[in-house]
C-alpha cells in the first residue's frame, strides 16, 4: 500500500503556467481520506510553498529549499544550514559570473544585495516565482539568519554558465542544477532524498510504500528514495535513468493522473510490495 507521496512543484505538479491543477484539492481529499501522507519537495522557499497550499498546509509535509528544511504543522523536523563563512565564500565566487543574480536563502527570508543593475528587474520577476519573502541588504555579510541554501540565477543557462564556475565546490557541497536558469548549493548531506528519508523514518513509512515525482536534476535523490519513482515526460534527459517509471508531462496533468490511477487500482501496488 502506498502511504507517502512526494512531489516536486515546478515542471512536475504545477502546469505549464505554474499553477496547481484545478482538481488538485479533490485528489488531495481522496489521499487524506486514505491516510496517505502528501509531501511537497521543492527548491522553493517554505513561505512560498505554504502560500500555494494555504487551505491544507497543516496536512502537508513541506520539504523546502531542496531538502535543507522539512516542516510539518509549522514545526521544523529537519534543517541543514550552511556556515556563514562558507556562504560568503560562495557569494564572492558568484560575483565573478556576469549577468547573474545571487540569492541567499535563510529560514526567515531570502536575501538579495541592493543593486542599481538595470538587469535586476527581469531577475526579480523570476525570483518572485519561488521566493515570496525577500529582504534587500547592503551586504550578504549583514544577514542574521540560518542560511539553508545558496542559489544563482542566469538567463544564459545554469548548466552552460553557472555550473562550470562552481563545479570545483562539488567536493565540499551539494552543487546541483535545479532548473534551466538556477543552480543551488547546500550542505553535502542536504538534498530532497535525504529529507524524504528523514520523513520516512519519522512516520514509519518504507521506501516500498513511497511514490515520488520529479523533473529535474535536483530530484535525483528524491526518486532514488521511492520504489514508485516517476520522471515526468518533460524531465531533464539525465533524470530518467534514476526513475523506475515515467509519468505524463506536467502540462498533461501527469502527477494527478498517476495518483488517481493508484487510488483506483490499489491492488496493483499492494501485490508489488
Amino acid at each position: 500500500m502506498i502511504s507517502l507521496i512526494a512531489v516536486d512543484m515546478d515542471g512536475t505538479l504545477l502546469d505549464g503556467d505554474g499553477n496547481l491543477p484545478s482538481h488538485f484539492l479533490d485528489v488531495f481529499q481522496r489521499l487524506d481520506d486514505n491516510n496517505i501522507l502528501f509531501t511537497v519537495a521543492s527548491g522553493r522557499q517554505y513561505t512560498s510553498l505554504v502560500q500555494s497550499f494555504q487551505s491544507i498546509s497543516d496536512k502537508i509535509v513541506f520539504i523546502a529549499e531542496n531538502g535543507t528544511l522539512v516542516v510539518y504543522k509549522g514545526k521544523a523536523l529537519f534543517a541543514r544550514p550552511i556556515p556563514m563563512q562558507n556562504v560568503l565564500e560562495l557569494c564572492a565566487q558568484g560575483r565573478t559570473i556576469p549577468h547573474t543574480v545571487t540569492v541567499v536563502c535563510g529560514r526567515k527570508s531570502a536575501y538579495l544585495e541592493k543593486s542599481g543593475d538595470p538587469e535586476r528587474a527581469e531577475f526579480l520577476s523570476e525570483i518572485a516565482k519561488y521566493y515570496s519573502k525577500i529582504e534587500f541588504v547592503d551586504s550578504f555579510a549583514d544577514i542574521d539568519d540560518d542560511i539553508l541554501k545558496f542559489t544563482v540565477c542566469s538567463f544564459d543557462g545554469a548548466e552552460e554558465v553557472i555550473l562550470p564556475a562552481f563545479r570545483a565546490y562539488s567536493d565540499r557541497f551539494s552543487v546541483v542544477v535545479s532548473g534551466a536558469y538556477w543552480l543551488d548549493i547546500s550542505q553535502p548531506d542536504a538534498n530532497k532524498g535525504a529529507a524524504l528519508a528523514h520523513v520516512q523514518e519519522i512516520f514509519g513509512i518504507s521506501r516500498d510504500q513511497t511514490m515520488a515525482f520529479g523533473d529535474f536534476l535536483n530530484d535525483v535523490e528524491l526518486l532514488q528514495n521511492a520504489k514508485y519513482s516517476y520522471a515526468m515526460a518533460n524531465a531533464h534527459p539525465d533524470l530518467f535513468q534514476h526513475a523506475n517509471f515515467q509519468a505524463a508531462a506536467n502540462y498533461e496533468d501527469g502527477v494527478l493522473r498517476q495518483i488517481v490511477h493508484m487510488l483506483d487500482n490499489p491492488q496493483e501496488y499492494e501485490k508489488n510490495q
